[in-house]
């Protein structure tokens, strides 16, 4: 069988992770081959955020090798760090070097947001106080509400891969879901997506992570809608 028959979808990571390619495989559909580059990252601070975002377009030049049909940035912060518009400056810098259309995960996460109607939302986060308020100040300027952000505090990305369900699910539980619209955890590096049906459950409310929003976003954007991804999101796939 070839692989790739519907779609290819090129994923630069983080290279001290694997959840984020765990997940897609897991869940893509049937004839989509999921293929991906590894970049250093060295801490999870603005400066390590953005020297990652740096090494992306670099990574992009390789991975159109593959001649996938997408490229993904498939890092939260890292995609938004610098502010509103980051996100966008990145995505033409990677489309100039692949000459591939690319996306981000922050794009996806506010593409997500927009459509499943959220305004008010929560955030759970592996990240320290100074990364969890970029990331708020970024979906503020984006024109969302968010009511609290709490995160673990690592500024070490060995630790992502590490962070449990059950850790983002407690952490989760601290905030104050029942005034927001969504529940979002956030971060490529840490795998959640097992967790989501049983969050909106007990929860009562939307539940989105930051893998679960990319591949949703770059299934739409190839076309392909269908996925047996969990959680509410992929009903508007």
């Amino acid at each position: 069988m070839y692989y790739g028959w519907r779609a290819k979808l090129g994923v630069i990571t983080p290279a001290n992770g694997t959840s984020m390619e765990m997940e897609f495989h897991e869940y893509v559909p049937d004839g989509v081959a999921v293929m991906t580059q590894r970049i250093l990252f060295e801490k999870v601070d603005k400066e390590g955020l953005s020297a990652l975002a740096g090494r992306s377009v670099e990574a992009a030049q390789i991975l159109s090798s593959a001649k996938p049909d997408i490229l993904l940035f498939g890092c939260t912060t890292g995609s938004l760090i610098q502010g509103l518009g980051y996100d966008a400056k990145l995505i033409a810098q990677l489309e100039k070097a692949a000459h591939i259309p690319a996306v981000t995960t922050s794009t996806a996460l506010v593409a997500a947001l927009k459509a499943m109607s959220i305004r008010k939302l929560v955030i759970a986060t592996p990240y320290s106080d100074s990364v969890n308020q970029a990331e708020k100040q970024f979906l503020e300027d984006s024109g969302y509400e968010v009511l609290d952000i709490r995160g673990l505090g690592y500024t070490d990305p060995n630790c992502m891969p590490r962070t449990t369900t059950a850790e983002m699910y407690r952490l989760a539980k601290e905030l104050p879901v029942a005034n927001a619209d969504a529940v979002f955890v956030s971060c490529t590096g840490i795998q959640v997506m097992d967790g989501i049906a049983a969050m909106e459950a007990d929860f009562q409310k939307p539940v989105l992570t930051s893998n679960q929003v990319s591949l949703w976003y770059t299934l739409q954007k190839l076309g392909i809608h269908e996925s047996n991804a969990p959680g509410s999101l992929f009903r508007l796939l």
